[in-house]
């Protein structure tokens, strides 16, 4: 009898454990593996002056990361197109993480998070070729318009979502998830 209760608590906390772990998040199975993303670099350019261009780049991201580049300067008030460019640099040649979220765009969706959310707005401005409900934005580029001057951080996920993708940061895995500093002056 005492073994039989002894199997009883423990499947009871296997299913109980299992249960307290769901955090809501819907995950999905990848259908192949998630981008190796090593260097992210945002690239905006004023839309009044087109010569006004910033670069702000984080390397490193697999290992210690390296933010001493990271920082985006921009003008109050003004409004940005962006391109957000990814490589993987483990791989010889240096590997276009860009190139491949483009081919697999109907599985890829950048999330961009500014804080405070004042800060700045960001408008995803490419779309995929997902069929209706779709296409849904993808967020390779970007339109970006900062508020009044102030400082914080403009969050960027790249979620993979194989055979799942609708438009939301869920379902899914995450490619990449980074935060950049953004000074508005």
């Amino acid at each position: 009898m005492k073994r039989i209760n002894a199997l009883a608590v423990s499947v009871f906390a296997t299913l109980l454990l299992t249960v307290a772990c769901n955090n809501g998040e819907q995950n999905v199975t990848p259908t192949d593996d998630n981008e190796a993303i090593t260097t992210a670099t945002l690239t905006l350019t004023n839309k009044a002056n087109q010569s006004e261009v910033v670069t702000a780049t984080i390397e490193n991201l697999n290992t210690t990361a390296d933010f001493s580049k990271a920082t985006l300067n921009l003008k109050a008030n003004t409004t940005y197109t962006g391109v957000i460019t990814l490589l993987d640099k483990t791989k010889t040649p240096t590997l276009d993480a860009t190139a491949e979220i483009k081919e697999k765009a109907n599985e890829h969706l950048f999330v961009y998070t500014p804080t405070p959310s004042t800060l700045l707005t960001v408008t995803l401005t490419d779309k995929d070729t997902n069929p209706a409900p779709g296409p849904y934005p993808i967020g390779l580029t970007t339109e970006i318009k900062t508020g009044a001057a102030g400082t914080g951080k403009l969050k960027v996920v790249l979620r993979h979502q194989p055979n799942a993708k609708n438009g939301q940061a869920t379902p899914g895995t995450s490619d990449l998830d980074t935060d950049f500093t953004v000074v508005v002056q």
